[in-house]
C-alpha cells in the first residue's frame, strides 16, 4: 500500500496534474475537430451533389437550346428556299417591281410638291387610254393578230433626223 500511496502521491504532483489536464484538453479538441471534419465532409458531399445536379440541368438546357437552334436554322433555310421559289414563280418579279414603283411614287409625292398633280393627271390619261383600247376595233385586231398588233411601232428613221 505504501507503494500505492507513493505512486499516487507521485502522480498527484502539479506537473502531472497539468499533464492530465493538457491531455484531456487535447482529447476534447481532437474529438471536437473530428466531429467538425465529419460535418464539413457531409456538407462538401451535399455541395458536390448540388453542383452535379446543377451541371446536369444546365447540360440538358444547353442541349435543348442547341437542338432548338438547329431546328430554327433548318426552318430558316427552308423558308429561304421557299421564298426563292416563290420569287421565281411567274409574275412575282413583276409584282415586286410594281411594289417598288409604287413605293418610289409615294416617296416622290412626299418629296416633290408638283409631282403629285402631274402624276395623277398622267394616271387618269393612262386609264382613259386603256379603257379606249379595250373597246372597239383595236382590241379585236389585237385578239386576232396578237404578235403584230401588241408591239409598238418601230421608227424607220433615226431619232436625230426626224422632224417634230
Amino acid at each position: 500500500m505504501e507503494n500505492m500511496e507513493g505512486i499516487m502521491g507521485y502522480l498527484l504532483r502539479p506537473f502531472f496534474i497539468g499533464l492530465y489536464l493538457g491531455i484531456a484538453g487535447c482529447l476534447f479538441f481532437s474529438i471536437q475537430g473530428k466531429l467538425k471534419a465529419r460535418r464539413l465532409k457531409k456538407e462538401i458531399g451535399k455541395l458536390k451533389q448540388h453542383i452535379q445536379i446543377k451541371l446536369d440541368i444546365e447540360a440538358e438546357e444547353n442541349e435543348r437550346k442547341k437542338h432548338t437552334i438547329e431546328e430554327l436554322k433548318k426552318e430558316s433555310e427552308n423558308l429561304r428556299i421557299t421564298l426563292q421559289e416563290y420569287m421565281q414563280k411567274p409574275g412575282r418579279k413583276e409584282l415586286r417591281q410594281l411594289h417598288l414603283y409604287q413605293r418610289a411614287v409615294e416617296i416622290l409625292i412626299e418629296k416633290a410638291p408638283g409631282f403629285a398633280q402631274s402624276w395623277l393627271s398622267a394616271l387618269k390619261e393612262g386609264e382613259e387610254e386603256m379603257k379606249k383600247s379595250e373597246k372597239g376595233v383595236v382590241p379585236f385586231i389585237r385578239r386576232l393578230l396578237p404578235g403584230n398588233s401588241t408591239r409598238t411601232p418601230v421608227l424607220d428613221k433615226p431619232l436625230d433626223t426626224q422632224k417634230e
